[in-house]
């Protein structure tokens, strides 16, 4: 079942780290933001800056350019080499405001220029509107991700069958020709079962149909646990199933179709006195044999399996 977009989960305060060294600059601005809602961290120059960002996480940072130790123009160019820090806006708050200086600011990667002494107003609009655009990404980057766990979930579900959670019929095929196709580019094994539960009409005239889906369901389980990665299981329609077993020859394929069968009579149904059994017929890719070919001669063993007696695989193994 395909689920909702999970809406994003903001924080209840946005964080603003406000870097200068004067301690009067940090006051007047950190005042100004916390009336507007705004978390606020103070750092004395773009050293203790970087030392702090990892830490406090900020969504914004407001640095001046003139500092000791680390001026704004340096602590910008680490923040945008670093991988943790790097998408973090900066906003410039200086007064060199020379051309040269501005455009200096902006090659190095921030995100806006403010002259002081600035106006509060024109600074809070230029803050709010670098705060939307950081929810704003923060929104894409959530949704994409999202989307992509879903088409990701569509594209399963095209191939699954419903009840089983095993490969749906078409999906198989689609498979069969290409594992055949490789079977024969490299000269390798390619063998195919088909298996067929027993007398499962009965089972589900006598027990119900919701007992069925549970005995086919433990059976695809069953399945799943009985064969190695890369083998393909599926759901061929009804109450059969089909392997696909890649780099496997026939003698191969009956080990596993065994395990499987020994495994299914054996199994406790949760029913007193229900006792199920399943059929197999395998087939080993010939040279010249097409998939059709490949499956019908699997469904024929399976066919010859029914006439036997049932609860056995055809071919049988050599003793």
């Amino acid at each position: 079942m395909i689920e909702t977009l999970t809406p994003i989960q903001e924080p209840d305060e946005m964080a603003i780290m406000i870097v200068d060294d004067v301690p009067a600059n940090i006051q007047f601005l950190g005042k100004l933001l916390k009336e507007e809602g705004f978390k606020i961290a103070p750092a004395s120059n773009g050293k203790k800056a970087l030392e702090m960002i990892p830490k406090v996480k900020p969504d914004l940072v407001l640095m001046d350019v003139m500092m000791p130790e680390m001026d704004g123009f340096e602590a910008c160019r680490r923040m945008k080499e670093s991988v943790e820090m790097k998408d973090i806006p900066v906003i410039f708050l200086s007064a060199r405001t020379e051309t040269e200086d501005v455009i200096k600011g902006f090659k190095l990667g921030a995100a806006d220029y403010i002259q002081k002494p600035f106006n509060a107003e024109e600074l809070l609009v230029r803050v709010r509107n670098h705060i939307e655009l950081v929810r704003n990404r923060r929104l894409i980057i959530h949704y994409m991700d999202e989307l992509g766990k879903q088409n990701a979930l569509l594209q399963q579900l095209a191939i699954t069958d419903g009840l089983t959670g095993l490969y749906n019929h078409s999906h198989c095929m689609d498979r069969l020709q290409h594992e055949a196709a490789n079977a024969r580019r490299y000269d390798n094994p390619l063998t195919v079962a088909m298996l067929d539960l027993d007398y499962f009409k009965e089972l589900n005239d006598t027990h119900g149909h919701p007992f069925g889906d549970t005995v086919l369901v433990d059976v695809a389980e069953i399945i799943r646990s009985s064969i190695r990665e890369g083998d393909v299981p599926g759901r061929y329609g009804g109450e059969e199933f089909i392997l696909i077993l890649p780099n496997t020859t026939l003698e191969g394929g009956l080990v596993i179709a065994e395990r499987i069968r020994s495994k299914i009579e054996s199994h406790a149904w949760g029913k007193e006195g229900v006792k199920v059994t399943i059929s197999g017929g395998l087939n080993s890719l010939q040279n010249g044999e097409t998939t059709s070919q490949l499956v019908q001669v699997a469904d024929d063993n399976l066919y010859r399996a029914k006439e036997a007696g049932r609860n056995r695989i055809m071919p049988e193994q050599k003793t």
